[in-house]
């Protein structure tokens, strides 16, 4: 993905979707979440976990900190 609007079109393709979330944090702190694509807004969306709900941004996923791989 090169631009914003391409992040956000990949992720509206995929809502109800299930998904592997991998959080790329600092000094090689990773995180793995799995959930479904549950909700889109404007500068976020949200992955239901079952658990609980966790949102991240659309820039977050163009700068390569939050990495989807589709289940």
């Amino acid at each position: 993905m090169r631009t914003i609007y391409e992040a956000k079109d990949f992720i509206k393709k995929n809502l109800n979707k299930k998904v592997i979330i991998k959080i790329l944090g600092i000094r090689n702190k990773n995180e793995m979440i799995e959930g479904i694509i549950s909700e889109c807004y404007a500068n976020v969306f949200m992955v239901d976990t079952g658990f609980s709900k966790k949102s991240f941004t659309y820039t977050d996923v163009l700068i390569g900190n939050v990495l989807i791989k589709l289940k």
